[in-house]
């Protein structure tokens, strides 16, 4: 008999009851079984009428080191077994491999939504394929009573464009005004007005105006000059409170990786900016600039914890002691330098 045949006989027998002593062993988890089988068994043991057992089953799975729960959701194809781990959103590392799971279903998610925590909320987030599946998600994740202002907005911009919604043609032809390119004419015009706004900041040698004046300049303007801009005016525009602006001082202008790697270090620069960083096929692969993400403690915790894996034993040593950086990220270079360094 194969080993899968073996295992599904061993397991017909253990829920069968025919035999109660293997049962409670099992249960107990003091029956000599790989974990990858065990667990499934006593999450099926502790939904049984035996109350013995399935007390016995629920305290070994509640005593379960989160590392081996962690190892084991990851590689199993079973719904059950996914879905019990859900409620143990006390332990985060345990929490966002159930997130991330591919057979975690929405119904589940929306029950996760109401109780995580601010970190997981942004790993919770990027599960855009749920939450098109079922946008109801999102409704459940505003009852949190810790719903963090990043996850705010990234509410706000799921329903303003990912989401199906009904929008007008004056609306519509409002958005397209908005975002048009102004002409040199125009921009010349809004140069001229800034010039006599009150000067202050940092001074930008190709348009003559301070840094207090660039930030009066109206969006697509300083839009326009984000792309091909001079270093001082990348430096200003980098920090704009417009993420529009901010990111397309990244994608219009070709920078190295001494200033790339000072942006990524930032703690004013707008998320989107260091999302877009890490997104880079250029970026994202300079062990520097990666580092240095995963140190700034703006860098949204799901995306960051991503990134950890890529880092060398000796960074990963020190991020898991760095209490600057979420709890996701601590707890992902733990459990990765206790593997490395092995």
């Amino acid at each position: 008999m194969s080993e899968d045949g073996s295992a599904q006989s061993l397991a017909e027998r253990v829920l069968s009851g025919e035999n109660r002593e293997l049962q409670l062993l099992i249960a107990r988890g003091m029956f000599p079984l790989p974990v990858e089988m065990l667990i499934p068994l006593q999450i099926r043991l502790s939904n049984i009428s035996d109350e013995e057992v399935a007390a016995a089953a629920v305290e070994s799975l509640g005593n379960l080191d989160p590392d081996i729960a962690v190892a084991v959701i990851t590689e199993s194809d079973e719904v059950e077994v996914v879905s019990y781990f859900a409620s143990r959103t006390d332990q985060p590392s345990l929490a966002e491999t159930v997130i991330q799971h591919r057979l975690v279903s929405p119904q589940v998610l929306s029950e996760m939504a109401v109780v995580l925590s601010p970190e997981l909320q942004e790993i919770f987030l990027l599960r855009q394929d749920a939450i098109l599946e079922d946008p109801t998600i999102l409704e459940r994740l505003e009852e949190n009573p810790e719903l963090s202002s990043y996850a705010e907005r990234r509410i706000r911009e799921y329903r303003e464009h990912l989401l199906p919604r009904q929008r007008g043609a004056a609306s519509e032809e409002a958005a397209k005004v908005e975002l048009e390119e102004p002409t040199d004419e125009e921009i010349e015009e809004a140069i001229t007005w800034a010039r006599k706004e009150p000067s202050k900041g940092e001074m930008d040698e190709v348009t003559g105006l301070s840094e207090a004046q660039i930030r009066t300049l109206p969006i697509p303007v300083r839009l326009k000059l984000s792309r091909g801009a001079s270093r001082t005016l990348r430096n200003i525009l980098v920090k704009d409170k417009n993420p529009m602006v901010a990111v397309s001082v990244m994608t219009g202008n070709s920078m190295g990786d001494g200033e790339v790697e000072q942006i990524a270090s930032s703690k004013v620069v707008a998320e989107e900016v260091l999302e877009a960083i890490a997104r880079s096929r250029q970026w994202g692969r300079r062990y520097s600039i990666v580092h240095t993400l995963v140190k700034n403690p703006r860098m949204p915790a799901g995306l960051a914890a991503r990134l950890v894996p890529r880092l060398g034993v000796r960074d990963l040593r020190v991020l898991s002691r760095d209490r600057n950086v979420s709890e996701v990220v601590r707890s992902t270079a733990t459990r990765l330098y206790r593997i490395k360094s092995k």
